[in-house]
């Protein structure tokens, strides 16, 4: 079964339909895993603004106990604060956490920016103005002192080593040392990986550099979740790849961008033939996509050599659905790499191979084939327009009809617009061409969301083609 709210903005989607039944322990690096008190600080900020994606916890009892101990907090400069960045800037999702990750309490119990990063070595931070990142901090303070965060972030220290056992469960199998041996050493990287309750479920893949030259590897992970016992648990087949994804970042854009030249005229109409479905999910440009592509082809060789019972071919096709259609032939040269490593010492003296790939990628041959696949596909039909208004209030029953019989599974994603994704209270298949999916509206509210088309499936293995995204406005 697929159950997906995947953050359209910031969050990676990777679809691993498999299961891992056999995990291997492998040596490692050094590698920090903990709690980060500002990061859960500015987590906790954005949660009393009402963002979305900071209200999401899937621990109600910590949600709870802190909900009740900060809700005469919610009007606070900061808070408001936060909400203006928000609308007027955007600063929302990976950016938020960001600003957490380059603070640090200083002796004086003062909350600071850390002067060790360098400057412009952050894309996430940098979406805050350099006055917006001065003007937060006094207020930020007011609020970590007037709330006495510090004590509660002190309070919840048992959870913490719950969850931080619980994800080491699964962080031990991960092969850092596969990163330096596939795609040549790097003097001064770090790995460092930062939980969060208040982020969950989303998950951010930060890094900086710093001053000295070195790169910090802080991919945020907010995904835990509780079992039926109330045990504290993250879900291995998917926090392992995306772990293994976020670390592949910092390997795979700087090589995209120095080889850049050799392939950017045909990564250009490749991005014009998958922008629309593309730019949906904030990959906006030829080279974001390249990135992309070339990361989930990267972390499917990962998942393949270390893991050969799974199958690749779903893994490919799962991502050249969500519009990275130059999986398969960066998958293919990535093989090619493997096998004649005696050849090509690092990735680096292979890039002018894989830019060969993607300039002999047939484009024409592609559309071919899709356009005869898109006659088998299934068709579908919503129960609400997009752009609909006085949409009434409380409960609401979302109607999807297919053409076809479909699998069982849901796909459903946020808005590109950034609207809030309504309050999500569950879904049945009435039969199998009909899904309905309950959620509670608040009204005089504005929400949205993407029916992700590519992701729902015929039972003879199409999909349901293009995706259709709702935005719409609730009555008062």
């Amino acid at each position: 079964m697929r159950f997906n709210f995947i953050n359209m903005k910031r969050q990676l989607s990777i679809f691993i339909c498999v299961v891992l039944s056999a995990f291997t322990c492998f040596s490692q690096n050094t590698v920090s895993v903990q709690f980060d008190e500002c990061v859960d600080l500015m987590s906790a900020v954005w949660r009393l603004s009402g963002s979305r994606e900071y209200n999401m916890c899937k621990i109600p009892k910590y949600a709870h106990d802190f909900d009740s101990t900060f809700a005469q907090f919610k009007d606070h400069k900061v808070v408001q604060l936060a909400r203006q960045y928000k609308q007027e800037s955007g600063i929302s999702y990976d950016a938020v956490a960001s600003y957490g990750l380059h603070l640090d309490v200083n002796a004086d119990g003062n909350v600071a920016l850390d002067d060790n990063f360098k400057e412009g070595g952050d894309v996430s931070f940098d979406r805050w103005s350099e006055q917006q990142k001065k003007d937060f901090l006094e207020p930020l303070n007011d609020f970590y002192h007037s709330a006495k965060f510090h004590d509660w972030y002190i309070s919840q220290k048992d959870l913490y080593t719950q969850v931080e056992e619980a994800f080491n469960a699964i962080n031990q199998n991960v092969d850092y040392n596969w990163f330096s041996d596939y795609f040549g050493p790097q003097s001064g990287s770090q790995f460092r990986v930062v939980l969060s309750l208040l982020v969950g479920p989303q998950n951010y893949g930060c890094s900086a550099q710093m001053k000295d030259g070195s790169i910090v590897l802080s991919p945020v992970i907010g995904c835990c979740q509780l079992d039926d016992n109330g045990k504290v648990f993250f879900d291995a087949k998917t926090v392992l790849p995306i772990v293994i994804h976020e670390f592949c970042h910092h390997y795979c854009n700087p090589l995209n961008s120095q080889f850049w030249s050799e392939m950017e005229q045909s990564a250009e109409k490749v991005f014009l033939e998958k922008s629309e479905q593309l730019k949906k999910s904030a990959y906006g440009s030829a080279l974001t996509m390249m990135n992309e592509t070339f990361v989930r082809s990267s972390v499917i060789r990962y998942m393949k050599t270390h893991y050969p019972q799974v199958s690749e071919s779903d893994l490919v096709n799962e991502e050249e659905k969500q519009g990275f259609i130059l999986t398969q032939t960066l998958c293919d040269a990535l093989k090619q790499y493997e096998q004649n490593r005696s050849n090509y010492a690092t990735m680096s003296d292979f890039m002018p191979v894989l830019a060969k790939a993607v300039n002999d990628f047939d484009l024409k041959q592609y559309k071919k084939a899709q356009e005869k696949l898109a006659k088998q596909n299934a068709s579908y039909k919503v129960n609400i327009k997009d752009g609909a208004t006085n949409v009434p209030s409380g409960d609401f029953t979302l109607i999807i009809k297919f053409s076809k019989p479909m699998r069982e599974g849901i796909a459903l994603h946020f808005s590109s617009t950034g609207v809030d994704f309504p309050t999500f209270k569950g879904y049945k298949w009435s039969d199998d061409k009909t899904l309905k999916v309950n959620f509670y509206l608040e009204p005089s509210h504005k929400y949205g969301f993407t029916v992700f088309g590519e992701s729902f499936y015929t039972k003879d293995g199409h999909t349901a083609g293009k995706s259709q995204e709702i935005n719409f406005t609730t009555a008062d």
